[in-house]
C-alpha cells in the first residue's frame, strides 16, 4: 500500500535466483495489483531449465518479460512524454502496436 500512495502501479524485477527469489516476489506484487515486469537479461538461476520456465510462466500469466535495452527504451520514451518533450498520441502510434503485439497484450485501443 506504501507505493501505491506514491502512484506506483508498476514494478520492475531482476536478481538472482530467477525460479526462486525473484519469481516469489514478482508473483506477490502481481497478486496484490500490480503490473509486473522481469528483466530478462539481469537475472540468473543456477539451473537453465529453472529459468527458462519462470521466463515462460512470467510470460504467459504474470507480467511483462523483456531485456534491459527495450526497458531503457520504454523509459526513456516515457521520459520524453512526461516532460513534454515529444507530443503523443497513443492511437496513432505504431511502437505501442508492436509493444502490444510482441508481449501478447490485447490492444484495447481496437476492441476486444
Amino acid at each position: 500500500m506504501w507505493l501505491n500512495t506514491l502512484k506506483i502501479n508498476t514494478l520492475i524485477f531482476c536478481g538472482v535466483d530467477t525460479s526462486i527469489c525473484v519469481e516469489t516476489s514478482l508473483r506477490d506484487g502481481f497478486n496484490i495489483g500490480y503490473d509486473t515486469i522481469l528483466v530478462s537479461d539481469a537475472t540468473a538461476s543456477g539451473i537453465n531449465k529453472h529459468y527458462d520456465t519462470t521466463i515462460e510462466r512470467i510470460r504467459d500469466y504474470y507480467g511483462i518479460v523483456t531485456d534491459l535495452s527495450d526497458l531503457q527504451k520504454m523509459i526513456k520514451k516515457l521520459e520524453q512524454i512526461n516532460s513534454g518533450e515529444i507530443e503523443y498520441d497513443i492511437k496513432s502510434d505504431e511502437s505501442v502496436s508492436e509493444f502490444l503485439e510482441k508481449h501478447k497484450l490485447i490492444d484495447l485501443r481496437k476492441g476486444v
